[in-house]
């Protein structure tokens, strides 16, 4: 799956730029059974007649979507929703109780449906999965926690910048269609 534009662009650059590299044969033609990939959301496979998500809990960073679908073909799709937050927080000294730094990190969260075949696709207030915002990592992953070094977190807060619900096809020619909060991914906006 391809999950923006920016991926896009660049999968594109490099079969462009490998398709144009200098060769003493000719390019050969492609086959049939290449795989292509359809970028652009696509209107005529599913009607979003509703779709939201919310933050619920600003403190524990709970995010809940809600949708209605029509898939009047009944295709097989798999239904993916998910979210961005972005987590505020401060980096506190724990012997001085200094603020070191104010941070700030985008987490995502997802939950997938598979194999989904009805005609209408409904869910109401479905709890998305918590994010995971590390500060326990030890050795190589250290790195990667919130805060450096032994740094606490505090004053953790919880916004809700982006979600997306998007439905791909099962099996056949690649289809897909989005709705979200914005455009960003190039899908359709509530």
């Amino acid at each position: 799956m391809i999950r923006s534009r920016r991926a896009a662009m660049i999968l594109c650059t490099v079969v462009f730029a490998a398709a144009c590299q200098d060769s003493p044969t000719a390019p050969a033609s492609p086959a049939p059974s290449d795989v292509s990939f359809l970028i652009v959301p696509d209107p005529t496979l599913v009607t979003f007649n509703s779709a939201s998500c919310t933050l619920t809990n600003a403190s524990a960073g709970f995010v809940s979507c809600s949708w209605n679908i029509s898939n009047p073909a009944a295709t097989l799709l798999n239904l993916n929703v998910q979210a961005i937050l972005t987590a505020s927080y401060d980096c506190v000294n724990p012997h001085n109780g200094r603020i070191q730094s104010s941070e700030q990190r985008e987490l995502p969260t997802l939950r997938q449906f598979f194999s989904v075949a009805s005609t209408t696709i409904t869910g109401d207030n479905i709890a998305l999965p918590p994010t995971f915002l590390p500060t326990d990592n030890t050795g190589r992953f250290k790195k990667e926690n919130a805060c450096k070094g032994n740094q606490v977190v505090q004053s953790l807060i919880y916004s809700l910048t982006y979600w997306q619900i998007s439905v791909i096809t099962v099996g056949g020619t690649l289809r897909q269609s989005c709705i979200a909060s914005d455009n960003r991914e190039g899908c359709f906006t509530s």
